[in-house]
């Protein structure tokens, strides 16, 4: 919810905007246009990162303004391939798989079986899992510029879903699931009946209850941060955290942290945006990655890897699902590669 009374109209979401950079004048013109509705290039630019709503020192979320306007204006035209896409997912089967009587399940969303070679192993195999289209969050729908579908009421049917599994602790794998849960539910006004930790929490948690198995793997690597993040920073330290406890350095680059570059996805699934506009965007990210020291790129969203799968092996660094560097430092073997799949 984009909140007016709180911008000051200091346009530093757009000039810290790592898509669109504009000068100061500009942004601040621009942004007044947005304010009062009027027609704004902004509109059409965007690639729906959300990043301004972490830049914003008032805590605004000039995104959210910015998105509302996507919809209502149709100028952020997705394609039709990416519309089909998220319509299907809602359609996908449900199951939930129960493996010990304990009270937490891992919430996989609608990518359980989206990679091959990841939802497998230790991490997984005595754990209660919930899947299908079910339990869509929806959020896909902010990239392609149609945020009214992430509403109350889908958002309260999403968490009767869950709750109706009757565990009491959600743990959530997919990034957009966590800033549904963790942020979007505060926004209408909605109260969890159950407990919802993100991932990288699961991981962290699970590393240090068998730290006796774990070998540090002295890698030096980048990371992917998921546009949906920028709602849920907070656990970026959880992150760092995990790394440490698993002997892997995070390299310090440009597109990092706050400043990172979105993985492309939203991009591709717009009519607004060149394949050559796409391409050149994945490769500035990895580019600086490859640049850093780093000779692996570390994903947390299977998206993320979908878009940047390739850039990243043409760049000479190894993709690396989180869940799959975790599993590597437990001394399990990998059957479909670091990513999910073997490289080409």
């Amino acid at each position: 919810m984009f909140h007016s009374d709180t911008c000051t109209v200091c346009g530093d979401c757009l000039v810290e905007c790592p898509h669109l950079a504009y000068p100061r004048e500009k942004a601040c013109s621009e942004f007044a246009h947005l304010m009062q509705g009027e027609p704004s290039e902004v509109i059409s630019a965007c690639i729906t990162c959300a990043a301004c709503n972490m830049i914003c020192p008032q805590g605004s979320n000039p995104f959210d303004l910015i998105n509302d306007l996507q919809e209502k204006t149709g100028a952020f035209r997705p394609t039709e391939r990416a519309v089909g896409g998220l319509s299907f997912a809602s359609q996908l089967p449900a199951e939930v798989i129960v493996r010990n009587p304990g009270k937490t399940a891992i919430d996989l969303c609608i990518l359980g079986d989206y990679l091959p070679g990841v939802i497998e192993g230790q991490l997984f195999d005595q754990a209660n899992l919930i899947k299908g289209g079910k339990y869509f969050c929806n959020i896909g729908w902010i990239h392609l510029g149609r945020p009214g579908l992430v509403n109350r009421e889908s958002t309260q049917q999403c968490v009767d879903n869950l709750a109706q599994t009757g565990f009491e602790t959600i743990v959530c794998y997919h990034d957009d699931c966590f800033a549904l849960l963790a942020n979007k539910v505060h926004e209408f006004g909605i109260k969890l009946p159950f407990q919802v930790i993100h991932f990288i929490e699961y991981l962290r948690d699970y590393v240090k209850a068998h730290s006796h198995h774990v070998r540090q793997l002295g890698m030096s690597v980048a990371y992917q941060q998921p546009c949906a993040s920028r709602y849920t920073f907070a656990k970026d330290a959880l992150l760092d955290e995990l790394f440490e406890l698993i002997g892997v350095t995070r390299v310090p680059r440009r597109y990092d942290r706050e400043s990172a570059l979105c993985c492309t996805s939203p991009m591709s699934g717009s009519q607004n945006f060149t394949r050559d506009e796409v391409f050149a965007w994945r490769n500035r990210n990895i580019q600086d990655a490859h640049d850093a020291g780093a000779e692996a790129m570390v994903f947390l969203c299977p998206m993320c890897v979908s878009s940047l799968r390739y850039t990243t092996l043409q760049h000479g660094l190894k993709p690396f699902m989180l869940s799959n560097l975790v599993r590597l430092a437990l001394g399990e073997e990998l059957t479909h590669g670091g990513a999910g799949e073997e490289a080409p």
